[in-house]
């Protein structure tokens, strides 16, 4: 059985995703959870983030796609890894790629981060296997 390169896989589920909107901020950056793909790994709630800035910034980004876990019960995150994008909407080539530290965090009252753990911490969980 031949394995679909990781990257293939990662393009083509954001192309497929069901983005809710979270947040929008003053600057009018856009933030999604992908509702349709929230799944439970080791105990934690795992979901696609989506973070739209509406025109690309100096570095030629204009949005973010991020795989984040959510430690609900202790309120802190992590991100797994993150691809800032050239396209809006996650669409467009990869114009860099980091995988996250694993450092968890605990976001402030009023900060997205919070507003997006609110979120995950309160969508049902997909059914299915989670994507690779």
């Amino acid at each position: 059985m031949k394995k679909i390169p990781i990257l293939l896989i990662f393009l083509g589920f954001a192309a497929h995703a069901e983005w809710q909107l979270v947040h929008t901020d003053p600057s009018q950056t856009r933030f999604f959870v992908d509702k349709d793909n929230l799944h439970m790994i080791n105990g934690y709630r795992r979901a696609w983030i989506l973070n739209d800035l509406g025109k690309p910034n100096g570095q030629g980004t204009a949005s973010f796609r991020s795989v984040e876990e959510y430690d609900c019960q202790e309120k802190q995150a992590r991100v797994m890894q993150i691809h800032a994008m050239s396209g809006p909407m996650a669409t467009g080539n990869i114009m860099a790629r980091r995988s996250g530290n694993g450092q968890w965090t605990r976001p402030e009252a009023d900060a997205i981060d919070k507003h997006l753990m609110d979120s995950v911490c309160n969508l049902p969980l997909s059914e299915g296997p989670p994507p690779q």
